[in-house]
């Protein structure tokens, strides 16, 4: 038993997992091994899935992951990290691949720490929304829709889209936008589902 978990520790050695739980959890096993000789039937079936885990053919899995790792992926993942930096959720995933000064940290996150993070349907629809195509170009015009917080009805010049720092909703059509309202002279954000084209004038 203790030749099983030192070899599955050993694995995740090498790999630089040893802040992970599956290692935390070898080490408590290791700790009660030692302390009461045995582990419970549940205790068992739990090494069994960490063991599973660090087998051969999950560990080229994880390789074919991170070799396969591209620009789309790492693009999905850094909005994620910097929405979540934000918001303050996942900080365990977060401060692994960001610095405390929300810089990058070098390096592939796993598969099922990307799914995580990126998957969720929060992330998946800030992602949504910051990746599409801008509705409103820079410099051209739109009119707020009667459903808008404020405003309504009025016309306002678009001036730039934003990014994570000012995403607010999850929602579709949550694209963040500043806009400056015809008659005022203070812009602000807003976002584009709350706008909508402004008619030609004929």
């Amino acid at each position: 038993m203790q030749q099983r978990i030192n070899n599955t520790l050993g694995r995740m050695m090498i790999t630089g997992d040893e802040k992970s739980w599956d290692y935390g959890f070898l080490e408590s096993l290791q700790e009660q091994l030692t302390k009461r000789g045995s582990l419970s039937p549940r205790q068992e079936e739990i090494l069994q899935q960490v063991e599973g885990r660090w087998s051969d053919e999950a560990l080229k899995h994880r390789a074919s992951w991170v070799d396969d790792w591209d620009k789309e992926k790492e693009e999905k993942f850094w909005i994620a990290l910097q929405y979540y930096h934000k918001t303050g959720y996942y900080g365990n995933i977060v401060y692994k691949y960001l610095t405390t000064a929300g810089c990058r940290c070098a390096g592939a996150p796993s598969e099922k720490e990307y799914n995580k993070l990126v998957l969720n349907k929060y992330a998946a629809g800030v992602i949504r929304n910051l990746q599409a195509e801008p509705k409103f170009p820079v410099g051209g015009t739109a009119v707020f829709r009667t459903g808008a917080r404020t405003n309504r009805g009025k016309p306002c010049v678009i001036l730039k889209h934003g990014n994570t720092e000012h995403v607010t909703s999850h929602a579709k059509g949550a694209k963040p936008v500043q806009v400056l309202p015809i008659g005022s002279a203070e812009p602000y954000w807003t976002e584009e589902r709350w706008l909508k084209k402004a008619k030609k004038r004929k």
